[in-house]
């Protein structure tokens, strides 16, 4: 792999308020993100999800989690 590693932070807002949401948006990040390390932290209705690992791997889950935070929140 020719890229190099760094962190990147993406911030989501759970519009609905619903705890229920953010667990299942959690829980499906946590199933299809397993090749990057992430910290996840929750604020109220802000979610701020850090990865740190390969940035193609970072753009790719990057991707995925919009479209898991699309359809949860």
């Amino acid at each position: 792999m020719g890229s190099r590693g760094g962190k990147k932070v993406i911030n989501f807002y759970n519009s609905s308020g619903e705890l229920a949401n953010i667990v299942k948006f959690l829980e499906e990040v946590q199933k299809k993100i397993n090749y990057l390390n992430l910290n996840c932290k929750v604020e109220g209705k802000a979610i701020k999800i850090t990865l740190v690992g390969p940035r193609d791997l970072q753009y790719l889950a990057s991707e995925r989690i919009r479209e898991l935070a699309n359809q949860y929140l």
